[in-house]
């Protein structure tokens, strides 16, 4: 559960500090919940459902959609996407979890960069 609050907390672009005060919980119990140390309980999980607009069947792992409405009107333009993290895009999060808007930043315009060097790279091999 704990890879899916981070992604259900992203999908609705807000950081731990904003999520933990919609919950009105402190950003170490959300931080918690994210690291697995610790599950919310059943309340808990519904305001994060909520308040990301995923479904909780998403949280607790019994489906892959994130939000049943997004899906329906996007099936056409997303591809089906899987959320089973390996361990380096776990990390990736975490790092990224710990930083402050200007690393991220920094992070994603990285990621961007070597993303593009790939593409290059894929072209050439074509």
């Amino acid at each position: 559960m704990k890879s899916r609050i981070v992604l259900a907390r992203e999908y609705a672009k807000l950081n731990q500090k904003e999520l933990a005060g919609i919950l009105g919980i402190s950003p170490s119990t959300l931080n918690g919940y994210e690291r697995g140390n610790h599950d919310p309980k059943s309340d808990g999980l519904i305001k994060i459902a909520k308040a990301c607009n995923v479904t909780t069947d998403f949280l607790l792992g019994l489906s892959d959609i994130m939000n049943k409405e997004a899906d329906i009107q996007s099936k056409a333009e997303m591809n089906k996407i899987s959320f089973e993290t390996d361990k380096k895009l776990q990390q990736i999060i975490h790092y990224y979890n710990g930083m402050d808007e200007t690393g991220k930043e920094n992070l994603a315009e990285q990621a961007e960069y070597l993303f593009g060097k790939h593409q290059v790279a894929k072209e050439k091999e074509a």
